[in-house]
C-alpha cells in the first residue's frame, strides 16, 4: 500500500507552447532590456552629481500643479514651461502660442489665469496654507515665429498686462 499516503496529483492546466518566433522575440527583448539597464546604471554611476541633495520647495510643488492643470484644462503639452523662479519667488509660465496679436494673446492668458484660479489657488491654500495671488504668478506669451526663436507678445505680472517694448530681448 505504497500509494495510500501520497497526495493525489492535481491536474495543472498546460500552457500552450509559445510559437518559436514569439519566444525568440521575447528573449531578444529581455536581453535588450538588460543591456539598457546595465548601460544606464554605468552612466549613473559615473555622475555623482545626480546623487546631490535637492530641496523641493512649495513653489516647485505649486508650479508642478499649474503645469498639470494647464495640461488637463488647456490640453497643452511641451509648449508650456512652468517653473518656480527661486530668485524672484514667482511661479512662471512661458506659453508658446500661434498669435502675434496682443489682444488675442491677452485672452489666452486670461483663460490660463481662470484655470489657475479654479485648479491651483485652492490647492495652494489647502495643501500649503498659502494665499496665492497675482503677485505670485507671471505668465509670458510667446508667438512661435518663423525666425526660430519665439518672440514675446505680452506678459501678465502682478495682475497687469505688460507689452514688451521694441528691442527688448526678454
Amino acid at each position: 500500500m505504497t500509494g495510500m499516503n501520497r497526495r493525489p496529483r492535481t491536474a495543472m492546466p498546460r500552457r500552450a507552447a509559445m510559437p518559436p518566433r514569439t519566444a525568440r522575440l521575447t528573449a531578444l527583448l529581455g536581453i535588450a532590456a538588460a543591456l539598457i539597464l546595465t548601460a544606464a546604471s554605468e552612466v549613473a554611476a559615473h555622475n555623482p552629481k545626480l546623487s546631490s541633495p535637492y530641496v523641493y520647495t512649495i513653489g516647485d510643488d505649486i508650479a508642478r500643479r499649474v503645469r498639470g492643470i494647464f495640461r488637463v484644462v488647456a490640453g497643452l503639452e511641451e509648449t508650456t514651461l512652468v517653473y518656480y523662479d527661486r530668485e524672484h519667488h514667482l511661479i512662471v509660465a512661458e506659453i508658446i502660442g500661434s498669435t502675434d496679436d496682443v489682444e488675442e494673446a491677452k485672452r489666452e492668458i486670461a483663460a490660463f489665469v481662470d484655470a489657475i484660479q479654479e485648479g491651483v489657488v485652492g490647492y495652494a491654500k489647502k495643501q500649503h496654507k498659502i494665499d496665492l495671488t497675482d503677485k505670485d504668478i507671471t505668465l509670458i506669451y510667446y508667438v512661435d515665429s518663423d525666425q526660430g526663436t519665439p518672440a514675446e507678445v505680452v506678459r501678465r505680472e502682478e495682475g497687469r498686462f505688460v507689452i514688451p517694448s521694441e528691442g527688448d530681448d526678454d
